[in-house]
């Protein structure tokens, strides 16, 4: 495998079109990471008891309790 420094100059040799053409190929792959690490972490929070409504109540104890 190629390091960093070694992928980022052969993009830089890149024309604008393919350039571009990575760049919504990275971005998809962007995406599909975050939504993947989005599942993985969304599973253990309910695995956890930890829903969205805990979350938005344990935040509005802190900013409570930061206030007095």
């Amino acid at each position: 495998m190629r390091t960093v420094d070694e992928i980022l100059d052969a993009v830089k040799r890149l024309d604008m079109i393919r350039f571009l053409s990575l760049r919504r190929k990275m971005d998809r792959m962007e995406k599909k990471l975050w939504e993947e690490e989005l599942k993985r972490t969304s599973a253990a929070m309910r695995k956890n008891g930890l829903t969205d409504d805990v979350i938005d109540g344990l935040v509005t104890r802190r900013r409570r309790e930061s206030r007095r």
